[in-house]
This record gives structure tokens, sequence and C-alpha cells, in this order.
């Protein structure tokens, strides 16, 4: 059975929401005060704790010090009372590692909904930490791919921050896979049996003539406008009990920011043309390609509906950036798309990856990041033979070898070394229209090393 302590100096409160817990399976210990609530934690580690913001000894948050630091059950979910929130407390309790937040006097469904999800003694944990484990080794974590550094401390990231209810703000660059990662931390969240629900701001704003923005996330009632013959429910009543990604936030208009806001500090919303107040049960996501600090500068994005996500946020790092997670994109691309080949019945031999093509891979810099480097696999895939020899093999001139159309460099013999090399950038610039990506890829140089060759000769 699984065990709550219940930290409360109102005996009303304290009273009720131990009847509330017992009558859902729990074994409840209280406490009226920290001092008592520490006591109570040397005695017994529990699964869920409850706790007044404002205690007659001081914070709720002071308790979290002593919470123990590594439960058998993982991260102990801590839930703060509070009968006076705002937005600056929320974040505060958010920073300080807390789960979730309750407004007074409580919802008894959003209260029940939480505790449907609080893991009985090692449900969860020996579940994820065996699927971590062996992803991990692989270079997957989910449906993520990468083994470099800077991905491995994404996933410690995503590691810390999916047992919680925080809302998370995910920004990166376009195409290095931020909708993936806020499945990812669905996945790996006590709401992975929910709903993933996707709401792109930028298609959302094309639809907004045939049903409003507000519709469109709060719902709305019959005739509440023209052509509203039923009632809708929004993205708002379809994430309920799972996880909501807003992806684009920053494309979201203002005044639908300013409400998203409001719903997540009452934690209630009202559908387009109701009267009655419904209780919000979704988990937020967020993402962005705009550098947050930059969007609330230029105004697209809302300062406080800001802090509010800033305290649980990932950013993305570029491919160019990735170590060798560029050849571990390639290869799975590869894979899937013999995957889908032979799923279809097509007959013929898997296809293999030749060293040339994942050099080019990795000397390249991919501006649009994952999302190109796919799409360069894919084609190359539909123009190549049994093995992928090169990234431009769907290119005209190129079957499956470097002809460069044709071009030609005369070296006469005992022309410098200096102005071969000279001779043959420029050469090898001109049969690729200048483009310095693809010229570094076949001089096998990176871009950054062409780059400093090109001001050089522009100095001599």
């Amino acid at each position: 059975m699984p065990h709550a302590l219940i930290v409360e100096d109102d005996p009303n409160s304290l009273s009720g929401l131990s009847a509330i817990l017992a009558a859902d399976g729990f074994s409840v210990d209280t406490a009226t005060t920290l001092a008592e609530a520490r006591a109570a934690l040397s005695r017994f580690i529990p699964d869920v704790v409850l706790v007044d913001l404002n205690l007659p000894d001081g914070s709720g948050l002071d308790l979290l010090q002593h919470l123990p630091a590594q439960p058998p059950g993982g991260a102990l979910p801590v839930i703060v009372m509070t009968g006076n929130a705002t937005v600056e407390s929320a974040i505060e309790g958010l920073r300080h590692g807390i789960w979730d937040y309750l407004l007074k006097p409580i919802n008894i469904p959003r209260l029940r909904s939480l505790l449907a999800r609080i893991p009985r003694p090692y449900e969860l944990t020996e579940e994820v930490q065996t699927l971590r484990a062996t992803l991990r080794r692989l270079g997957r974590f989910g449906a993520m791919i990468g083994r470099s550094n800077v991905v491995q401390h994404l996933y410690d990231t995503i590691e810390h921050l999916a047992p919680t209810e925080a809302a998370v703000l995910i920004s990166g660059e376009t195409g290095t896979g931020k909708e993936i990662a806020a499945r990812t931390l669905h996945e790996m969240s006590r709401r992975r049996k929910g709903p993933f629900v996707v709401f792109d701001c930028r298609t959302a704003a094309h639809m907004a003539s045939d049903r409003p923005l507000d519709s469109q996330m709060f719902g709305h009632e019959r005739g509440a406008f023209t052509g509203a013959e039923q009632r809708e429910p929004g993205i708002f009543e379809t994430a309920s009990g799972g996880t909501l990604f807003i992806d684009e936030i920053a494309e979201l208009p203002r005044a639908q920011q300013e409400a998203l806001l409001r719903a997540l500090d009452s934690q209630t919303f009202m559908r387009v043309g109701g009267t009655n107040q419904l209780m919000t049960d979704f988990r937020l996501i967020a993402s962005t390609r705009k550098v947050p600090r930059s969007a609330v500068a230029d105004g697209s994005l809302n300062e406080d509906l800001w802090l509010r996500l800033d305290a649980a946020a990932l950013t993305l790092a570029p491919l160019r950036e990735r170590g060798d997670d560029a050849a571990l994109f390639a290869h799975a691309t590869v894979d899937d798309l013999n995957h889908e080949a032979h799923a279809r019945g097509l007959t013929g031999t898997t296809k293999l990856i030749a060293p040339n093509f994942i050099s080019e891979c990795l000397m390249y810099d991919w501006p649009g990041n994952v999302r190109e480097l796919q799409e360069r696999v894919r084609r190359a895939y539909l123009a190549s033979g049994d093995v992928l020899e090169s990234l431009r093999a769907d290119e005209p001139g190129t079957p499956g070898t470097r002809d460069l159309n044709g071009s030609r460099v005369q070296v006469t013999v005992g022309t410098p070394l200096a102005d071969v090399e000279e001779m043959l950038i420029r050469a090898t610039l001109d049969a690729v229209g200048g483009t310095r990506h693809r010229a570094a890829s076949l001089l096998g140089i990176s871009p950054k090393t062409l780059y400093n060759k090109l001001q050089r000769m522009r100095l001599n």
C-alpha cells in the first residue's frame, strides 16, 4: 500500500485530506508543523507528500531539503497546497523541485487525478531504469538518438523533469527534434498512458477562419459564435489526463498566451460561450525555435508566461554541435527506409552505407539539423543502388561517385602547392554553385577550415 504524509495545520483540511487519501488506497501519516513533518520523515519514506505552503513554523518549501535524496520510488512527489498562489510562488515551488501545487479550497477531482499517477512502490522505477540503461548504450533514449556529451546531458535533464508535473519550455533551432523531446518527456512521465496532444500555433492561426483560436484552445458551447452548431471540446479537454504540446508558442497571439497563463495559474478554464469553470488536467510542454529571451524582448512571447515555463527548460543543441551523432542519424534513417521497403514487399537486398557517405554526413554543417539530414539521406537512398556512396546521389552528374559535371583542374608541374590548393578550391566552389558546405565536403575538410582558407586567399 502506498504511503502519504500530509503536512497541514488546519484541522478540518487535515481530516478531509486524510479521508480522501485513505479512500484512494493510501496509508496516511499527518503533521501540523515542519518540526513534526521532519520527525515523521526520520521514521519512514512516504510515496507522496502533501504540504501546506504556510505553516506555523515556516514555509512548506523548507521541508524539501529534509526529503530523502534517493527514495526507493525515485524522485519523491511533493504537492504544495496554497490559498494564495501567484506566478512567483508557483515558479519558486517548481524551481525547488515540487511535483505540482493545488489551490485552496482543494479541487478534489484534480487531487484524485494527481494521486492516480503516484506510482505504487517500485512500479515505475525498475521499468524506466532498465529501459534507460539499455537504450543509452545504443545511443537511443526513447525515440531520441545520440551519444554525444551534450545529448547525454539533455537525457539527464529529461530524466529529472519527466516524473514531475512541471510545465516545460523546449527551445532549439528548426529541425533539432523538439517534438521528439516532448514525446519522450511524455512517455517517461506518469501521464504516459494518457493522450499526447499536439497544437501547432502556426497552422492553428490559418484555421482561425473556420474555428476561432479561443475555441480551438478552450472549446465552445453550442451557439457561441456563427457556425457553432454543437458543443466542441478544445485542446485543454482532449489533452485531459495527458500532455499538451504547444509547438512554436511564440507564434501564438498575445491574447491567447495571456489566457493560457491564466488557465495555468487558476488550474481552470471556461469554454467559449460557457458559464461553468472546468478543471485543467494536462501537463504543458511548449516549444520555440527562437531564443526565449529574444522572443520576450521582441514581444512575441509573454514575459510572465516565459517565466512560468522557464522554471523547467530544455535547450536542444544543433546537429553541428553534437559530434558524431550525424552518423547515428544516417544509419537510423537508412534502417528505417530498409524496414519500410521490406514492409511494402519490395524485393532486393538491404541497402548498405559506404564509409564515404558517413564522412560526408559528418563534414556537412546541417543548417536544417536532423530534419534536413533525414530528407537528404532519404533522397540519396531512393537514387542509389545497393550501396549509398554519396549524399548527392540524387543530383545530376553524380552516379554514385562525384563527377562535378565534368569540371577539371589542370596543373603544370612545378606549380607551388599553395597555388594548386587555391585553384582547386575555386574550381570546386564553381562546380557546386558557390555552396561552401558542399565544397568543403567534396574537398574533405570542414566548413570552418574552408572558411579560414578563403579568408587567407582574400588577404593574399
